[in-house]
């Protein structure tokens, strides 16, 4: 969003200006000069978000090398379980990090949203946070420079096999929603990401479905606040307080509860 000089209606620079996109990332640069600006009647551009050619599937799903991630699977799970959620969910690798995973966001036109790369233990299955938390993005790794990113469901695009009225579920972690498509396939599995991602924009594609939302620890009463409001809007949401109620560590999720 540019700031636009009320004298001329023409943009002040291509800098002056605040980021107004889906993954904000906090850009807010004022005019020095004296004109006079009004950023509430200012001119939005519609930045298209990018999205990722279907090659980058084959180039890092289809690798000889295992990621962390998945050899945990396999010490936990049978092999044939793990291949299956691999190929659910197009689990990748990368060297970004040495055997590190990524996690496609695919959505339901199959139109390749973004790629989280993650890096885990393969002993502990738990994310690598030291000396610094290992969290980036494919495009990051390709250096896609002006890559715009706008997220949506980990696993969305598995909703085309199943049935409106099915019951999806929903976590945060797609840690989680990997280990509980195989430890209950019955249910389709989906991840939102982050805690702050259980909205109105990232819910919209499963709101023709009922779903049970599986907040961490600490969490449910945000999610069950956001649940309330967008039940008002049409949305099938049941909130669970399963994790509220039990002895694990705050921020814990279904793993820790079946662990």
């Amino acid at each position: 969003m540019k700031f636009v000089d009320n004298e001329t209606n023409h943009y002040l620079n291509s800098t002056d200006g605040r980021c107004d996109r889906e993954s904000k990332c906090g850009y807010l640069k004022k005019p020095t000069s004296n004109c006079i600006t009004n950023i509430n009647n200012c001119i939005t551009e519609v930045i298209q978000p990018s999205h990722h050619n279907r090659k980058v599937l084959q180039d890092y799903c289809n690798t000889k090398q295992q990621s962390n991630f998945i050899s945990y699977l396999l010490k936990h799970f049978e092999p044939k379980d793990v291949l299956r959620a691999v190929n659910l969910y197009h689990i990748g690798t990368t060297n970004y990090w040495h055997r590190a995973t990524i996690f496609w966001q695919i959505d339901t036109k199959n139109v390749i949203r973004g790629g989280k790369i993650m890096q885990y233990y393969c002993g502990t299955g738990k994310r690598v946070k030291e000396p610094f938390n290992h969290v980036s993005w494919i495009h990051k790794q390709l250096k896609l420079n002006k890559f715009v990113l706008q997220q949506c469901l980990f696993g969305l695009h598995n909703i085309n096999s199943i049935l409106k009225g099915d019951t999806i579920c929903i976590v945060e972690s797609e840690k989680t929603a990997i280990i509980m498509s195989i430890v209950l396939p019955n249910f389709l599995w989906l991840a939102t990401g982050s805690k702050t991602s259980f909205k109105e924009k990232m819910l919209q594609p499963v709101k023709e479905f009922k779903v049970i939302a599986y907040p961490d620890k600490t969490e449910y009463t945000n999610w069950n606040e956001t649940t309330k409001h967008l039940n008002k809007l049409g949305f099938q949401i049941r909130c669970s307080n399963l994790l509220e109620n039990i002895k694990i560590e705050d921020g814990g999720d279904l793993i820790d509860f079946l662990s």
